[in-house]
């Protein structure tokens, strides 16, 4: 019987293939190191890229508060960023804001064909509901009412936990009422009261008082007050004896017994004079 192989010819049979095939090796070493190579470059240049992008966006000045109007070519140079620097996410920031600048200007036309541009475009971003948002509001500005009405109607129902709901149904409220149509501005202003969640509520605060103004311009809209109770009669005892337990009727009879002896008992008590008998000795 042959004894087993050492274990050291498995190695040696190894280097022997190796010296056969080192050809083959060699090349196969110099594609892994060259794929290595282009995939590390395009890392680092997704990286810098993403640097790059966000230097140009800060780049571009813009208003410090609501009350400074953004300078003219503001929007024009924000779009040339998300342009030069498509897929990331300096460009997606710097495509909203050129609608938002757009907006501030008055061009609401624009701000809403930019704003429309960011969601084919940026459709899975975390600012998809400011762009909502914006279309909604641009529409509004254009006086283009009942497709503002349904677009943030749109954006309350998709959108439920942004903070921007409330303003949204205070304004649908608004919108509502200035075309005549005070019964539906009452029901979405109803519908943002009653989901209050308990402590201040701005939304709702401001929904409550519009409420009220409305009843004083339209008292129509006022709920009915619940109509007179009906007279007491003996059938009306009647029928509660016979829908009381008797138990329950039995402990009622005695509480309000102990309450009559309790008043009573309380009553203050004149005092009595001293008795005569004991006078003149």
């Amino acid at each position: 019987m042959e004894k087993d192989a050492p274990p050291s010819a498995g190695f040696y049979n190894f280097l022997g293939w190796l010296e056969t095939n080192k050809q083959r090796v060699a090349l196969a070493a110099v594609g892994l190191l060259f794929a290595g190579a282009i995939i590390g470059f395009f890392v680092w240049r997704s990286g810098q890229k993403q640097i790059d992008a966000e230097e140009a966006l800060s780049s571009v000045r813009m208003p410090f508060g609501p009350a400074q109007q953004p300078e003219p070519g503001t929007a024009e140079a924000l779009i040339k960023v998300a342009e030069e620097y498509p897929g990331t996410s300096a460009a997606a920031k710097a495509s909203l804001r050129a609608g938002t600048v757009y907006f501030d200007q008055g061009n609401y036309a624009k701000a809403q064909e930019q704003f429309d541009k960011y969601l084919r475009t940026y459709g899975e971003t975390p600012w998809v509901p400011q762009a909502v948002y914006g279309i909604a509001a641009s529409l509004e500005a254009q006086g283009k009412t009942a497709d503002a009405i349904a677009k943030y109607t749109n954006f309350v129902a998709t959108y439920s936990s942004d903070p921007a709901v409330d303003q949204a149904r205070l304004t649908v409220a608004r919108l509502y009422e200035q075309t005549g149509r005070p019964e539906l501005a009452l029901d979405m202003l109803n519908k943002l009261v009653s989901g209050q969640q308990g402590g201040f509520n701005p939304g709702a605060s401001e929904a409550q008082q519009r409420i009220s103004e409305l009843y004083a311009k339209h008292p129509a809209l006022r709920p009915a007050m619940p109509s007179n109770p009906p007279s007491f009669t003996p059938n009306m005892l009647t029928n509660f004896v016979r829908s009381t337990n008797l138990a329950q009727l039995t402990n009622a009879i005695r509480r309000q017994t102990n309450s009559l002896l309790n008043l009573t008992n309380n009553q203050p008590r004149l005092l009595q004079a001293p008795s005569p008998t004991n006078q003149g000795k």
